[in-house]
């Protein structure tokens, strides 16, 4: 399964890369939402794992774009934001699970094969 990661963090991003690989998935990762627009629109993706608290374009923006254009790939937003309004407007935006940072990599992947039946 190819998945586009879109995270700034060099860590978190690193780690995920390596996660998913090790679970033999290709990863395109892209640091920022004009990036993520980008690459989904010049490469097949089976999923999205986007931040929200991105450069160039805020998370929510990208997942609003997304949807806008009939879009229906899974999206799992993976953010610090905890607060319960940006939970609910995630997924009102069409988020298809919202997962918090700190976040155990086990509990991304199954949430992942839960989105990407």
């Amino acid at each position: 399964m190819r998945i586009l990661l879109v995270e700034d963090d060099s860590m978190i991003g690193q780690a995920v890369s390596v996660a998913l690989r090790d679970g033999a998935h290709a990863v395109d990762w892209v640091r920022d939402g004009l990036a993520a627009e980008d690459a989904l629109r010049h490469a097949e993706h089976q999923a999205v794992l986007l931040d929200l608290g991105l450069p160039g374009r805020d998370g929510l923006e990208v997942l609003r774009r997304i949807r806008q254009t009939g879009n229906t790939i899974p999206v799992i937003i993976l953010t610090a934001r905890d607060g319960v309004h940006e939970r609910i407007q995630g997924l009102d935006l069409g988020a298809d699970d919202y997962l918090l940072k700190p976040f155990d990599v086990g509990e991304l992947l199954a949430r992942l094969r839960g989105a990407v039946k």
